[in-house]
């Protein structure tokens, strides 16, 4: 017995000794750096948060754990360009009625900084947000304000949508969920809004030319003039330039981008046939309530059309048992660093994002977010209608 109490002592000691020793790696990482990121959130408690970041050009990314003592936060990162990050605790989290995780925007700390730069984020957490301002450069503070100022827009579109997660678990009256999306449908366009008045407003601030990035084309064509001189020259602003092109490449009647997976897939296949390309994540709970629906479809039209799924953002073995857990039978490609990135091939901002390819191989239409209107249009292309 005391040859346990001793192997169990010295586990426990090697144990400790680890934590310690991540412990103290862990604060000498937090220490260096060319920027600091410190805050104060009421209601964050204590604990440990996770920090993800990385520079606009996705060049430099780092993620590190950091102390939240009663809700103060405070630590360094080195940008060698513009860039930002998010910081997560457990309490941010929403719990869904299926048990897993759920974070929103509202609930979220996010910051965007410039190399050698100092920010200071303050504010205080809600039941379905986190309402905070940020103090360190124009930008952020601009942004901070902008939030702040919609925070119950955002607080509503979590609300909705933790409704929506409830009634779909019971298996509610379609009806009713049909309702409740359009109402969080509402308050995303509702939000937008908000940006684009922003744009007018506040032509000569650099936020304005962030709000318009993934916008769609006819948005950007509209208010890309509004824009001054000053910030279309800025990165962001060339970025707009550059956006704008790949949505007239990818827009209706043109050529969908050929896709070539493991030398054995190419669209250029199916020519003579419709193809719906549906962009998803294991990670995203709007693509997965889809299934149901996209399974009825595929029964129904997998004669006439090739319907292809493209996981984004996935690990090859949690989205190879998802879709045999699932029992996905049409055909599926995972769109990872291995592969040539489909998601800017064909400007997917969203997901779940749905892009119907008539008979010749051109764009029909490109469907973003839970849209309806996809399954409507895929039933008046083939001229079934419903019953």
């Amino acid at each position: 017995m005391s040859i346990i109490k001793k192997i169990f002592k010295i586990f426990l000691f090697s144990i400790l000794g680890i934590i310690c020793t991540l412990i103290i790696a862990s604060s000498i990482y937090n220490r260096v750096g060319n920027c600091k990121i410190e805050g104060k959130i009421k209601g964050l408690g204590t604990q440990i948060a996770l920090v993800s970041g990385g520079t606009n050009s996705y060049k430099h990314k780092f993620c590190k754990l950091i102390l939240v003592i009663n809700g103060k936060f405070n630590f360094k990162a080195n940008y060698k360009e513009n860039g930002g990050g998010r910081i997560i605790t457990w309490n941010m989290f929403f719990k869904r009625e299926c048990g897993r995780s759920l974070w929103m925007k509202s609930k979220l700390i996010s910051y965007s900084i410039n190399p050698n730069n100092n920010i200071y984020i303050s504010g205080y957490m809600n039941k379905y947000s986190i309402n905070y301002l940020t103090k360190g450069n124009k930008f952020v503070e601009h942004k901070s304000k902008f939030r702040q100022k919609n925070i119950s827009i955002l607080e509503r579109q979590t609300q909705l949508y933790l409704l929506i997660d409830s009634f779909e678990f019971h298996k509610a009256d379609k009806y009713i969920i049909d309702s409740l999306y359009t109402k969080y449908n509402n308050t995303c366009n509702r939000y937008n809004q908000k940006k684009l008045q922003y744009i007018t407003n506040n032509p000569n601030h650099l936020l304005s030319a962030a709000f318009l990035r993934g916008q769609d084309k006819d948005t950007i064509i509209k208010y890309i003039p509004y824009l001054t001189p000053k910030i279309l020259a800025t990165s962001t602003g060339k970025a707009l330039k550059k956006e704008l092109l790949i949505y007239k490449q990818t827009e209706a009647g043109k050529m969908a981008p050929n896709i070539i997976y493991n030398k054995s897939f190419s669209l250029e296949k199916f020519r003579g046939k419709y193809i719906v390309l549906d962009f998803w994540g294991t990670w995203c709970s709007a693509c997965v309530s889809e299934f149901p629906k996209m399974r009825d479809y595929y029964s129904k039209y997998k004669s006439k059309v090739e319907f292809v799924g493209i996981a984004c953002k996935d690990k090859k073995a949690v989205w190879e048992r998802f879709i045999k857990t699932k029992g996905l039978e049409w055909t599926q490609i995972l769109n990872n660093k291995n592969t040539k990135d489909l998601t800017k091939e064909y400007n997917i901002r969203c997901f779940p994002t749905k892009v119907i390819i008539n008979k010749e191989g051109k764009i029909v239409q490109i469907f973003e977010g839970v849209a309806g209107d996809f399954y409507d249009k895929l039933d008046k292309l083939l001229m079934i209608k419903e019953l």
